[in-house]
């Protein structure tokens, strides 16, 4: 039976307020901005955004009041086509609101007010909602995670993707009830102890999983798989960056609608990079924030440019159930 969903989602939003500089500042000086924008923004939201961006059937679930942050949140998403009909109405609740700060060489720093976050709770996601869609998306910062929401997705046979970067003790419990666990290397080398991402990746692997990856910046990735347990790596696509903020999220999601859609663990690995790469490059610096989201047909030309025989048509072919 068709999915009305491929991804429903929950977890960080919020509302990025974004200010460019030349150079990162150091303490105790003046700079000046050339540039300002607002976006929406958190890891869950970001993807999902990317997702719905390149076509996919998306939503999202939070528990938000009426407050700016809020409407403001709402109309974002729906621009980027994702379903906000199953918000929970919470008077106290919104996005985060953050200040992030982007040098002219892509790289930022994220200053985070988190006070209107309210966690989602498992009645908030009825069990039609989850049983609508082909994934469940959830992502952990703080505590408390979303581990029961997990669970419901797993009991009603939904598999989960997990977007895990807080190193708590709690988010090992929500990691264990991932079905696609995709972390940075720095949740990676916490949860295991080991540095190199290749033995954080086998360590974290599960037969149980449908796939284990670690992502690494502008070095790529490391996967593993039940089928492929051998750990391997697939290097980030090389590009001009203009703005790595949100990068990673838009991995998340292009990876998310990828497995959702039926593709195969590496071919989705390679989709995801090649659109955070594109984010990256953000139109050549004329475009910030979700404005840079890729849609589909730019990654795939983007991959029809970057890939060789066969692996290129092959790709391409396969792409087409994205559509």
């Amino acid at each position: 039976m068709e999915k009305r969903f491929d991804i429903v989602s929950a977890g960080i939003s919020a509302v990025d307020d974004l200010k460019y500089v030349d150079e990162y500042p150091p303490i105790d000086c003046k700079i000046p901005v050339h540039g300002s924008t607002r976006q929406g923004g958190g890891p869950a939201c970001t993807a999902t955004a990317a997702a719905g961006t390149l076509g996919g059937r998306t939503a999202y679930v939070a528990r938000f009041g009426e407050g700016e942050l809020a409407r403001y949140m709402v109309w974002a998403l729906g621009q980027h086509g994702v379903d906000t009909s199953h918000m929970v109405r919470d008077a106290e609740g919104g996005p985060y609101h953050s200040v992030i700060v982007v040098d002219r060489k892509g790289h930022r720093n994220v200053f985070y007010d988190p006070a209107l976050y309210r966690t989602v709770r498992a009645e908030d996601m009825p069990d039609d909602l989850i049983a609508s869609t082909a994934l469940v998306l959830l992502d952990h910062i703080t505590d408390p995670p979303l581990t029961p929401v997990a669970a419901k997705a797993r009991r009603l046979s939904v598999p989960v993707l997990g977007d895990l970067e807080g190193e708590t003790e709690a988010s090992r419990g929500l990691a264990a009830l991932t079905d696609y666990l995709v972390v940075p290397r720095h949740w990676a080398a916490w949860a295991t102890g080991a540095g190199d991402p290749t033995k954080a990746c086998a360590a974290l692997a599960s037969a149980e999983r449908r796939a284990t990856v670690v992502t690494n910046g502008v070095d790529g990735c490391y996967f593993s798989t039940p089928a492929h347990r051998e750990v391997r790596h697939v290097p980030a696509f090389q590009v001009q960056a203009f703005d790595t903020n949100g990068c990673g999220d838009t991995f998340h999601g292009a990876f998310a609608l990828s497995v959702a859609r039926g593709l195969e663990v590496a071919d989705a690995i390679v989709i995801a990079s090649a659109t955070a790469a594109l984010k990256a490059v953000a139109a050549g610096g004329r475009k910030r924030g979700w404005e840079a989201l890729p849609v589909l047909d730019a990654v795939r030309e983007f991959l029809g440019e970057r890939l060789q025989e066969p692996e290129r048509s092959a790709l391409l072919q396969k792409m087409e159930a994205l559509r």
